[in-house]
């Protein structure tokens, strides 16, 4: 019992527990996107244990490694592991705040480095409170929604502040008689505190890393949602022809109620079978060979109406263990461009008959200089009312003129 109690042991204890905590950290981010990585934990982890190593050596070590380099590395493993809490806090870490922690530290360190043992000890451990304040600050405070888990250890790391402080007071107070390895009350206190927070904190800070990767995703997810359903182009998301998502601006273009198609075959935008296994040939087909797909498709609404769509698709693969491929098609209607489109064709034509119809009244008309009928390129004389009603669009309606009329009518009255 006594050698468990031993403060020696204790610190290796602490010392190794932090650097498999590290490692474990390093297995558990390794296949995590960069910007959801924690770097700050896993430096904290590793630091705190080689610290807490260090320290572990005291009396067998020069003091140099042992208190200079061993308390500057645990004070640089508490400074790391409050930027790990901002980190999962949403709160920045501008680099001058890393860098002048650091410096915090070190200065610290050096400036205390020629006291005796007590005084190195308050020193060391006083230097600490701030940035163990300053984590319990940033963990209760933090977050944009608080938790039982983050107020459980705010209030730990605060209580560790608190007991971290008084020991550094005691140290000052009982000079020789505070050391690094003495057995006293709040000596315990202070590492049970410590290889508590080691156990509890580890465990918690997976979770509220985990909250906060799950947030990202959430919101990322929102988000394109968002867009998705803002974009005026029909969405899908296909598997073995089955609809497995699409956006409302798919399901508006088809006539079906929001919600409805997701599950579906496609064959229910075919206005039959020949057409959905036709079509279905002519696309995969081309996916197959290219990749991705562009064309026109003939597609039928809810309603019954057939209407024309340009389809875009092309081949995705989700997941890594167990990778399943889809298919992702934009959908724009242009039922309306193929409206226009007959239309202008139609009046196309007509004009280029109304052309063909004029130039086959061009070129030099033969005309009797008396009776002024017109000879046709079968040599037969037709009236001229006759021949420019075949060969135009003219038609003739009869009248007689002022000269005519007192030429003729006038001296049969």
């Amino acid at each position: 019992m006594e050698g468990l109690l031993d403060i020696r042991t204790i610190i290796l204890t602490l010392a190794f527990g932090n650097l498999v905590f590290g490692v474990v950290l390093i297995l558990l981010q390794t296949r995590r996107e960069h910007r959801l990585r924690n770097d700050f934990w896993t430096a904290a982890k590793f630091l705190q244990g080689l610290g807490w190593l260090l320290l572990a050596g005291r009396d067998t070590i020069a003091d140099v490694l042992s208190y200079t380099l061993g308390d500057f590395c645990l004070l640089a493993g508490f400074a790391y592991e409050c930027w790990a809490i901002f980190r999962i806090s949403n709160r920045p870490v501008p680099p001058i705040l890393q860098g002048a922690s650091l410096i915090y530290a070190l200065l610290g360190v050096l400036l205390a480095t020629p006291l005796a043992a007590s005084g190195r000890l308050a020193v060391s451990t006083l230097l600490s409170v701030p940035i163990l304040a300053l984590a319990a600050w940033a963990m209760l405070r933090g977050g944009s929604r608080s938790s039982p888990l983050r107020a459980f250890m705010g209030w730990s790391i605060g209580l560790l502040a608190l007991t971290a402080g008084i020991r550094g007071f005691m140290a000052l107070a009982t000079a020789d008689e505070f050391i690094l390895f003495s057995r006293n009350p709040i000596q315990f206190v202070s590492f049970a505190i410590l290889f508590y927070l080691m156990l509890a904190n580890g465990i918690s800070m997976l979770v509220l890393s985990k909250e906060q990767t799950d947030q990202r995703l959430q919101e990322a997810m929102q988000e394109q949602k968002a867009i998705l359903d803002a974009l005026p182009t029909g969405l899908c998301i296909l598997r073995d022809r089955v609809i497995v998502q699409c956006n409302p601006a798919m399901e508006a273009m088809f006539g079906f109620l929001p919600g409805t198609l997701p599950g579906r075959s496609v064959r229910c935008l075919y206005e039959n079978e020949e057409m959905f296994e036709a079509f279905g040939r002519v696309i995969y087909a081309e996916i197959e060979a290219t990749g991705r797909f562009e064309g026109e498709v003939l597609y039928r609404r809810h309603n019954g109406e057939r209407f024309w769509a340009k389809d875009h698709g092309q081949t995705i693969v989700f997941g890594d263990h167990r990778p399943e491929t889809y298919t992702v098609f934009s959908v724009i209607d242009i039922s309306e461009q193929k409206r226009q489109q007959e239309l202008l064709t139609r009046r196309n034509e007509e004009v280029e008959a109304s052309l063909a119809r004029i130039k086959r009244l061009e070129g030099i008309i033969s005309i009797c200089m008396y009776c002024k009928k017109i000879r046709t390129e079968e040599d037969a004389w037709e009236q001229l009312e006759k021949y420019i009603t075949a060969h135009s669009d003219a038609r003739f309606s009869h009248g007689i003129c002022p000269d005519c009329y007192s030429r003729s009518l006038r001296e049969q009255i």
